[in-house]
């Protein structure tokens, strides 16, 4: 089952929190650009999938935090090399529209 730009950005942005801690739902809400309400909804879609778990704070129990899953990463890993593989291709036509457009 493929990946909503949605969730391909909350996993992007969990992953990318810095910090060795995971998100709060509330970072990512900022994050992503979004409402509590809409993100909190993200997140329940994205946990159902088993992409994320919601784990709580080793510090203050009362904050719940957000990480992958093993399947999460590896999801978001395989997005992340066919996306490198597309703006490589892109790449290679970029060059030959600028050599069009020198040689003109």
């Amino acid at each position: 089952m493929g990946l909503t730009g949605s969730q391909h950005q909350l996993l992007l942005a969990i992953r990318g929190h810095r910090g060795p801690e995971g998100p709060t739902i509330g970072e990512v809400a900022d994050y992503l650009l979004v409402r509590h309400n809409t993100a909190v909804e993200l997140v329940n879609r994205t946990q159902e999938l088993g992409l994320i778990e919601r784990v709580r704070d080793d510090v203050d129990h009362r904050v719940v935090r957000l990480t992958l899953t093993d399947e999460g990463r590896k999801r978001l890993n395989a997005l992340s090399a066919e996306h490198i593989e597309e703006l490589a291709r892109l790449a290679t036509v970029v060059d030959e529209l600028i050599d069009t457009l020198r040689t003109a």
